[in-house]
């Protein structure tokens, strides 16, 4: 009589056991799939990039900026730049070669938040990948002229 009981507590405890490994599986999928954010402005780093460093604290025209710096190895500048202008929607986009280097430099509108992607010289690679911050705002010219070595500060 007490066998159908026994059978039925499996059974339950086997399902529960099943739906729990399930959910972690799922849920840890998304997390692993999910792109990690930049300490410093929160703005979400590409995926597979990981350990940032910091970049020293230095004054950009009358703003004060901090951020960090990735080292990239292994990708391309065309399809991160691409990644970035869809995770950035509503940012914009600013290109520029500097010492031989491609820049592709994203600022937000208010010019508090900005990454960029540059390209080892002369070629098609990702070299680094840098988030800034800044207080206050860089206005337009200064975002226009960011990263192309010749810096604006009107």
């Amino acid at each position: 009589m007490h066998a159908p009981k026994l059978i039925s507590s499996v059974w339950l405890v086997t399902c529960l056991v099943v739906t729990v490994t399930a959910s972690v599986l799922v849920f840890g999928a998304d997390a692993a799939n999910s792109s990690a954010k930049d300490p410093v402005t929160g703005l979400p780093v590409y995926p597979g990039i990981k350990d940032p460093d910091p970049l020293p604290k230095a004054m950009v025209c009358k703003s004060q900026m901090e951020g960090d710096f990735y080292i990239v190895d292994g990708y391309k500048v065309d399809a991160v730049a691409d990644w970035y202008s869809k995770e950035l929607a509503g940012f914009k986009k600013y290109h520029a070669i500097a010492d031989g280097r491609s820049q592709d430099t994203f600022f937000n509108s208010e010019g508090t938040q900005e990454v960029t992607v540059t390209g080892r010289p002369g070629g098609p690679d990702v070299y680094s990948i840098s988030y800034g911050r800044f207080q206050p705002g860089l206005s337009a010219s200064q975002m226009a002229t960011f990263n192309t070595g010749k810096q604006v500060c009107k």
